[in-house]
């Protein structure tokens, strides 16, 4: 039986609730992220279990199965989560960087000019997750250097890893999903 979530506007489903054609998508999850207890995201999620089925594998894809670099992965998850403001994305992805090898220096820059900067592919693989997250224009010169450095397919990964960051930070900041008191100690960098 759905759970009520303190603070959020779905109920958190568990696996006995999810119908029987969905268990093999639900059980995916937490073997590919390595859980055993479902995240209040992906269990708010499944208040649509197809949605949830269709959804949950393009995140495995682009975090577990590209040849990106865990920690430039990272920063564009988190440029993504900054931009929209989407705390628990923004604060579980922190520790996440952290244990990928991103350097305190690193982390403080994102959202900034300094870590856009940055020589490729870092920075305009984040100019361009700033970018493609408030629909700015993208012009051909960048999509030629993102292409140079990630090839084809990695220019591919990297707008899918951006688009589906984007989505679910939308999911997470309209289900309001909140985040686990461990993550208190993390706020959003100060973006000058």
């Amino acid at each position: 039986m759905p759970t009520p979530l303190e603070g959020s506007r779905l109920e958190r489903m568990e696996r006995e609730d999810c119908p029987a054609e969905h268990l093999e998508a639900w059980d995916e999850i937490l073997r590919t992220r390595g859980f055993d207890i479902m995240p209040n995201v992906f269990a708010l999620l499944a208040n649509s279990p197809g949605a949830m089925a269709a959804v949950t594998p393009v995140g495995a894809h682009v975090r577990y199965n590209t040849d990106f670099d865990d920690v430039l992965r990272e920063l564009v998850i988190m440029t993504v989560a900054q931009e929209l403001r989407c705390e628990y994305e923004w604060k579980h992805h922190w520790r996440v960087a952290e244990r990928a090898g991103a350097t305190p220096e690193q982390l403080a820059k994102i959202g900034s000019p300094e870590l856009e900067a940055e020589p490729s592919p870092v920075g305009p693989a984040v100019r361009y997750a700033r970018m493609l997250t408030q629909n700015e224009p993208i012009d051909d010169a960048m999509v030629d250097t993102l292409k140079a450095d990630f090839g084809v397919s990695g220019f591919v990964d990297l707008t899918v890893m951006i688009g589906y960051y984007g989505m679910l930070a939308r999911f997470i900041n309209t289900a309001i999903i909140p985040v686990e008191d461990s993550y208190s100690d993390i706020s959003f960098n100060k973006v000058t």
